[in-house]
């Protein structure tokens, strides 16, 4: 234990006398990240044809957060950034229903989706400590997402719903649930290492994920 303290404290002492980025530098990063807010928020709401009583959502495929930053150092401890995200994930809608005898369940498929996401926004990012080749700094970001979804019934729970000669789903089987949002991005933990090369990583919530990583490059 004291060896890790007498570490901590070695590390704080050595990134505190930091220098940072010199005014007017410009950085391109790329980068991934899991868990972003499009996924966990619209990954717990059913798509507007299938409702909200579905019991069980599940994701077949997710690509993960995809995203560009051109970041503009306007002195040592501050830079303003612009960021791109893209995403998409698609998935099945089932329920679990008891049979005639009550002792089993089967599983009824509902329906698919298809979605993508996409995120343009401005950011802020504030240095706390930098010295040599590794800088410790927090994000903020405000943006807009557009997500584009297609929710599909599938066609024998579509089929098997007719009444009186009509869908009791309704008169259409597939539509288009996109829309448009504000979006956030907040980091209070984001450590780079390298020189014109770094590799980053950060720690959040928001259009980037709970966690990222990429490189970045001095232009």
């Amino acid at each position: 234990m004291r060896k890790l303290i007498t570490f901590a404290a070695a590390l704080i002492l050595f990134f505190n006398s930091a220098s940072g980025q010199k005014k007017g530098t410009i950085e391109l990063s790329v980068g991934s990240g899991v868990w972003s807010s499009d996924e966990l928020l619209d990954g717990c709401s059913p798509g507007f044809l299938l409702g909200t009583t579905l019991r069980d959502y599940i994701v077949n495929q997710y690509s993960g957060t995809y995203y560009v930053t051109v970041k503009y150092f306007v002195n040592k401890r501050i830079s303003l950034g612009l960021t791109f995200t893209y995403e998409n994930e698609s998935g099945d809608w089932q329920r679990n229903d008891p049979t005639s005898d009550r002792n089993e369940w089967t599983t009824v498929s509902l329906g698919s989706f298809k979605r993508q996401a996409f995120t343009f926004a401005p950011e802020i990012y504030i240095t706390y400590v930098n010295k040599g080749i590794a800088r410790l700094y927090c994000t903020a970001g405000l943006g807009v997402t557009y997500r584009n979804e297609v929710d599909r019934y599938s066609d024998t729970y579509y089929m098997n719903s007719f009444y009186n000669g009509g869908s009791t789903l309704g008169a259409i089987q597939e539509v288009n649930n996109n829309r448009v949002r504000p979006n956030i991005y907040l980091s209070p933990f984001g450590l780079s290492v390298g020189g014109r090369v770094k590799w980053f990583m950060e720690l959040g919530f928001g259009y980037k994920g709970v966690l990222n990583t990429g490189l970045s490059f001095k232009l």
